[in-house]
């Protein structure tokens, strides 16, 4: 026979479990539900919102992008900031755009540029690791050096020709519907997420970006691991650059730092998804797409272009106050 003080327990407990379970639902989708929400208003206020066409070409823009973000995300994991992306893949992609216009191919144009933004990233680890320098100063110092290589290297002329036909295949060619950057934008991404999440390697760069002093007493190299995460940051930003010359057969010498701004955007406010108060790729996607639906539909509804560094700015505002408040919490 059942005691009734147990029935009272169960259903004065059974709300408070309920109103838990959508708490933790609402805070790990929060961003996907407002996603999903800018999505459904978007298409009622213009029906060119929700076409093939316009989707397909939203998603080949943003693999650019995703590159960027998830290159800032891995030294954010660590502890770490890295302020030389955008300098750094507008640097790659003319560095490959110059060695194309000299007559090399793909099998010496892309070797280059992955090995030239992977000496970046180690060079942007040392000076953070051996030199004791701050990541800010650091790798702003390397990105103002990158730019002016860049305009070195272009002479502040766009290049558009000699790009490997192999490059810009991947760029601008479709898989089953979709480009190929976001199919290999999707692979990088579950790589990542494999990485961060289920290696032992992805498991020690979260406890050094938790607290390093702690990780290091447990053994953890923690000044290793930020150089590798900034090796890897400039691994996934010549990817990026890679497929950028590939979309646009060219390369600019303006072009990249206004993608650190939405780069950072995006890592920032995926900390609010998926595993809240950590950076995360899973939840960095859903915010990169959030900003590239908000963006698309105020272009289509008319916003002049200036809407879209305030857009950008604020959601930037937004998303580190917001994963700030996360990490407190967590912290609680």
């Amino acid at each position: 026979m059942s005691n009734p003080d147990d029935t009272v327990l169960r259903s004065a407990g059974a709300p408070a479990a309920s109103r838990s379970f959508i708490r933790v639902v609402f805070e790990k989708y929060a961003t996907l539900l407002l996603l999903v929400l800018l999505a459904i208003g978007f298409n009622f206020a213009t029906d060119r919102f929700l076409t093939t066409q316009n989707l397909t070409n939203l998603l080949v823009v943003q693999a650019v992008i995703s590159c960027v973000a998830f290159a800032a995300i891995i030294p954010l994991i660590a502890g770490e900031f890295d302020l030389s992306l955008g300098n750094m893949i507008g640097f790659l992609a003319m560095l490959g755009a110059v060695l194309g216009q000299a007559g090399y191919g793909a099998a010496i144009v892309v070797p280059a540029m992955i090995f030239a933004g992977i000496v970046a990233g180690v060079i942007n680890g040392l000076l953070t690791v051996k030199f004791e320098i701050s990541s800010f100063i650091a790798t702003l110092g390397t990105g103002i050096l990158l730019s002016g290589f860049t305009f070195a290297l272009s002479s502040g002329q766009v290049i558009f020709s000699g790009v490997p036909p192999i490059i810009t295949y991947i760029g601008q060619e479709r898989f089953l519907g979709l480009g190929i950057t976001v199919w290999l934008t999707i692979i990088i991404a579950l790589v990542l997420l494999y990485f961060t999440e289920h290696t032992p390697l992805g498991r020690k760069l979260y406890a050094t970006g938790g607290s390093e002093r702690v990780a290091f007493l447990a053994g953890i190299r923690t000044g290793r691991l930020k150089i590798l995460a900034f090796a890897l940051s400039g691994l996934l930003v010549a990817i990026g650059a890679i497929f950028d010359l590939g979309q646009s057969g060219a390369a600019n010498p303006g072009f990249g730092p206004d993608l650190l701004l939405p780069a950072y955007a995006a890592a920032f406010l995926g900390v609010t998804s998926y595993r809240p108060g950590y950076y995360n790729i899973p939840g960095t996607i859903i915010a990169i797409l959030l900003l590239a639906v908000g963006f698309n539909g105020l272009n289509l509804l008319g916003a002049p272009f200036w809407v879209q560094p305030i857009f950008n700015g604020a959601v930037l505002i937004i998303a580190v106050v917001t994963a700030r408040a996360e990490a407190r919490h967590i912290k609680k």
